[in-house]
This record gives C-alpha cells, structure tokens and sequence, in this order.
C-alpha cells in the first residue's frame, strides 16, 4: 500500500512539475497532499526541511485557533485562540518573508497527516472535551515545534534564516508554557 502510494504521488508530481495537472478532474485529497508533502520532505534538505515543518506548524496553529474561536467553550480558550490566531498569522509571514530573503521557495502550506488529524480531532469532538482536547494539542504541538527549532539552530550554518530561527525559538517555547496554563486552568487548578 506505501509502495502504491508513493508511484500514485510521484506520478501527480511529475504530471504537475509538466504543466499537465492531475490525471482526473478532481483535486487531490488531502491524504494525498500529505503523503506528497511527506515524501518530498524525505528528499529535502535540512533547511528546505526546516522551513516545510515550520510552516506547516504555522498553518496548524492558524486554522486551530479558527476551529477554537468557533467551538470553545470556555472563555480562557477563546481567548488563548484569538492571541494564537493572531500571533501565527504574524510568524507565518515572517518565515515566508525570511525564507523569500534567502532565496528559497516559499513552503506549501500542506499539513503532513499528524497536524490533519489533529485538526479532524478538532472538528468532531463534542463540546464537552474541545476546550481540553484543544490545548493538549496545543502543548503537544509547540513541544514538537520546540525540538524542531531546537534542533535546527543547534546544526544549520550561520545564515539570515537561522537567525530569524534562533529570535522565534522563545516564543515557541513560551507557547508550551502558556498551553500547559490554558490546560491547567480549564481543569480549575
């Protein structure tokens, strides 16, 4: 089934690379947008793979906060998703703008399967458990983002890129504090 997959990709991606678009009328799933977005991450380099999982997290985060401005129920998690919606958007342009700076192709903006789930996980849960269930993904989100950025400062050359890298890492890390606080204040403690 990997195998199928994957030809089913690199077919789509090398009928688009030709100008030919997708063998059917119909645009492609966004199983197969993740499937595409994991197999070129695979061949990417580390920076290219950087600026791809940085911006994906930027996307989750954004359409997130819209899901939770419309589902929350509690007031503190509407709130913390307005601040996020509104912070996001800020970083995502900026990395567009620090990565268009360095010459590199914009990121596609396609969530791998995880960040689609968890969105999924948003959009069915009842309104009982979103307000949890938002900000555990919240704090389990920025925690995989901070390893990320964590790890990319720490190995990637000196550029303008990493430095824009080494500057947003705080405020990636602030956000694992402040998603255990929304956590911890939805449990009343």
């Amino acid at each position: 089934m990997v195998f199928r997959s994957a030809v089913v990709c690199t077919a789509l991606l090398a009928l688009c690379a030709c100008g030919q678009g997708t063998p059917s009328s119909q645009p492609p799933s966004v199983s197969d947008l993740a499937t595409a977005t994991v197999a070129q991450m695979r061949t990417a380099t580390p920076v290219a793979q950087f600026i791809a999982r940085a911006a994906m997290f930027e996307n989750y985060q954004i359409q997130a906060a819209q899901i939770a401005q419309q589902n929350a129920q509690s007031q503190a998690a509407k709130t913390y998703a307005a601040a996020s919606l509104a912070e996001h958007q800020a970083t995502l342009q900026q990395l567009n703008g620090a990565v268009q700076a360095a010459g590199m192709p914009a990121p596609s903006g396609a969530l791998d399967e995880n960040y689609n789930a968890y969105l999924d996980m948003l959009r069915h849960s009842d309104a009982q458990n979103f307000d949890a269930i938002y900000a555990s993904q919240q704090a389990l989100a920025h925690i995989s983002a901070s390893g990320l950025y964590d790890s990319f400062t720490s190995t990637a050359p000196d550029s303008p890129l990493k430095q824009w890298a080494q500057t947003h890492s705080q405020q990636v890390h602030d956000g694992v504090t402040d998603a255990r606080t929304l956590a911890r204040n939805l449990r009343g403690g």
